[in-house]
């Protein structure tokens, strides 16, 4: 029994050492995947690059800008004539497309050879100029391209923009460079979209921030020929005819150049190389695309769970060659990721991984085992000691013990259960619970006094034939209700004999997460819905039995000329004011009980409507509403009509108490609060203002305030309770600051739809 005992003891805590060993290294694999050792991974990357090797696309043509030329044709920079001759000979020689990678962004001190070479390049038609990122110190990056006169013609313009890795090394490119809150294409990017066949795949057009260039080798794997060699003839047509030509800086220290992975020192591929090696990559459809974050976690989660799969069923030696053969695997799958899927998945982290999380598994064991001999030796020297040879007595103590434990804990269980039960079935609404297949096991007596009328034998029987049986006018269940999900919205039931009942029903499942089985209670609402009932036959009242009465008042006074000027003044100023408690207290009891249509809306647009809602008001009183911001969506989750109408009160306020001509300011902004943005509209006026008392009591029903001098102006004091109700329903908060003689403004709140 000592054996048996302690092996389960064992047991749980190899599976504990082996879940926390697991738990931890995921998240260390998963942390490692999200942001890789980029420097030992561009060191497989640069081997893999260099093995890769391709032909180079044929028809790209590079034309140097070298020593020879230079010596030809004068130091650098050149005018602007000959870089228009080199245009109108690449043309006349049939060139597919031209790349010239050559920065004009200062006028000449002639302007004639500006306006000549905007010319050639336009007669051309396919001529590609580059524009350039330039940085300041303490201002954000601005392009900077070839002056007006002479990129007016070209056929397209892109950024000639190089990445360099942290190590210093260009491998990437971007196919569009961010510009502010806009995107700038990358010259490349231009040429490739404009000459690649129709209907032909453009991996430009992908998510990928940016790309792996496929480098085909060295520079010197493009042709090249000389810029004056091309000027002077000396170049046949036959070479330049049907490329792509590139015209560009290569001469050593006339321009930049960058360190790649198939250059064998810092400086020895120029900008019109790199740019000629990414045209290729585009074209070949061979660009490497970085694996994205998910990519990378299932790569090195999957080999990890394989790992750990294997500590718990393979012996030592077998996990030994498990370990090596999974790192083989990762670098395998990486490479044919690389060569052949087109994709950068890099391995280094993972392959480390896996050695290490092996060697903790191994030192684990090992200190276990150890840990376990000397347990079981010092308690086998104790029971020798003080025992003597009676191993069977303490062999009975140790199951005595087990054996009280275990009822112990089967006491405790079972008085939870019974606590659990007496708790359900002492419910005082009908409850009923039913297994798996729909049917009830038991009843409290509620559900018992509810049922017995209608004569049904509640065990056994389906929720659904129960809940039939009880006659609800405009309801029947079919056999397979409920259905087996985890949520159910409450069911309104309305029986014959006027009862009303709320059926909730909450469905259970096992510790594995099977069908457990239903909970049923039937809640009486009845004395609730005769109380909404009443609620809305005293809306009725006031809608219509008290509207009817004013409005044919309103309409006989229209008529009767003959009534006295006062007298028919004030009846009128009467009967509008019980119409427009009327209608507030309407709009109030709506706001508080009505549920709200809950829709993404953008306060901006209700803004504007509210706006011109209120605009006839505002112009009879010479004011002026202006808005501030909104020129973004503002979202939020809420009813339409009931937000419009909330900002229609506060701005028909703001209208009535505002002196005339004064103006009305509504602001719209995005908030942070601890429960998350909040989506923020202000209207502030230029009206008599609140005190602080009156400010925290302006949304009371009924509270209006009175100035000295000051004309009535209608009202009855419940917009700004619906305000309140309406704002509330939205799950935001509406607030007042105000001061007497400087206005009132209020600020309504609502959480923010659609962020973090």
């Amino acid at each position: 029994m000592t054996t048996s005992s302690s092996k389960p003891q064992r047991t749980s805590g190899r599976l504990l050492s082996w879940l926390l060993l697991a738990i931890l290294a995921s998240l260390v694999f998963v942390f490692f995947a999200l942001l890789p050792p980029k420097r030992v991974d561009d060191v497989l990357y640069d081997v893999l690059a260099r093995a890769n090797g391709r032909p180079a696309d044929p028809s790209i043509l590079i034309v140097d800008i070298d020593d020879r030329s230079l010596a030809q044709l004068g130091a650098w920079p050149w005018s602007r004539d000959v870089h228009g001759r080199m245009i109108d000979r690449l043309n006349a020689a049939n060139a597919r497309t031209i790349v010239y990678d050559v920065l004009f962004s200062q006028a000449s001190s002639e302007p004639a050879q500006d306006q000549a070479l905007g010319q050639a390049i336009a007669r051309s038609g396919k001529v590609y100029l580059p524009q350039f990122l330039q940085y300041g110190d303490d201002t954000p990056p601005r392009i900077v391209g070839s002056i007006p006169e002479i990129a007016h013609g070209a056929a397209g313009i892109g950024l000639a923009h190089v990445r360099f890795d942290d190590d210093g090394v260009v491998r990437r490119m971007a196919p569009f460079e961010a510009n502010g809150p806009s995107l700038s294409p990358d010259l490349m990017t231009v040429v490739h979209r404009a000459t690649r066949p129709p209907n032909s795949h453009d991996t430009t057009r992908g998510a990928d921030q940016t790309l792996l260039i496929p480098f085909a080798g060295p520079p010197s794997i493009y042709r090249h020929v000389s810029f004056s060699s091309v000027l002077n003839g000396e170049v046949p047509p036959s070479l330049i005819a049907g490329r792509t030509v590139f015209v560009g800086l290569t001469a050593p220290g006339l321009g930049p150049a960058f360190p790649t992975p198939v250059t064998p020192d810092a400086a020895s591929m120029t900008g019109v190389q790199l740019q000629a090696s990414i045209l290729d990559g585009l074209r070949s459809g061979l660009m490497i695309k970085p694996a994205g974050p998910w990519g990378r976690v299932a790569f090195t989660l999957t080999l990890l769970w394989l790992l750990m799969v294997g500590f718990l069923v393979l012996p030592p030696r077998a996990n030994l060659v498990l370990t090596i053969g999974l790192c083989l695997v990762g670098l395998a799958y990486s490479a044919a990721m690389f060569w052949l899927g087109h994709v950068w998945l890099s391995p280094i982290a993972t392959v480390a991984g896996l050695k290490v999380v092996a060697l903790i598994w191994g030192w684990g064991q090992l200190g276990r085992v150890n840990d376990l001999l000397a347990r079981e030796l010092a308690r086998v020297r104790s029971i020798v000691r003080g025992r003597g040879a009676a191993p069977k007595e303490f062999e009975s103590d140790v199951v005595a013990r087990h054996a009280l434990s275990l009822g112990e804990a089967i006491s405790r269980i079972d008085d939870l259960r019974r606590f659990s039960a007496d708790a359900l079935f002492s419910l005082p609404d009908a409850t009923l619970v039913a297994d798996a297949r729909g049917r009830v096991i038991a009843a409290n007596a509620a559900a018992q006094t509810l049922l017995k009328p209608a004569q049904v034998v509640l065990n056994g029987a389906s929720l659904a034939d129960l809940i039939n049986a009880l006659e609800p006018l405009g309801r029947r269940f079919e056999l397979d209700w409920p259905q087996e999900t985890d949520r159910h919205e409450p069911i309104d039931l309305h029986l014959p004999d006027g009862r009303a009942f709320q059926l909730q029903t909450v469905f259970r499942r096992d510790e594995t997460g099977a069908s457990a089985g239903w909970i049923v209670r039937l809640a009486d609402i009845s004395i609730l819905t005769a109380a909404m009932r009443q609620r809305e036959q005293a809306l009725q009242l006031l809608t219509h039995d008290m509207r009817s009465p004013q409005t044919s008042i309103l309409a006989l006074l229209a008529t009767t000329p003959d009534a006295p000027a006062e007298l028919a003044e004030r009846i009128t100023a009467y009967a509008k004011r019980t119409l427009a408690l009327a209608d507030g207290f309407v709009q109030l009891a709506r706001a508080e009980v009505t549920p709200v249509s809950l829709e993404p809306v953008d306060l901006a647009d209700v803004a504007v409507e509210a706006i011109d809602e209120v605009w006839p008001q505002s112009v009879q009183r010479r004011m002026k509403i202006e808005q501030v911001g909104g020129d973004a969506p503002l979202m939020v989750l809420g009813d339409r009509g009931v937000l419009a109408r909330t900002l229609v009160n506060l701005l028909g306020n703001a209208v009535k108490y505002s002196p005339e001509g004064s103006t009305i300011t509504v602001g719209l902004s995005e908030q942070p609060s601890v429960n998350g943005p909040t989506a923020n509209i202000t209207v502030a006026d230029q009206g008599p203002g609140f005190s602080r008392e009156e400010a925290a009591t302006a949304f009371r029903p009924f509270q209006r305030f009175e100035r000295p001098g000051q004309e009535d102006v209608g009202g009855v004091g419940l917009g700004l309770a619906f305000v309140q109700a309406a704002v509330a329903r939205h799950g935001g908060e509406v607030s007042c600051r105000s001061e007497p003689g400087v206005g009132a403004e209020f600020t309504v709140r609502l959480p923010r739809l659609g962020v973090g």
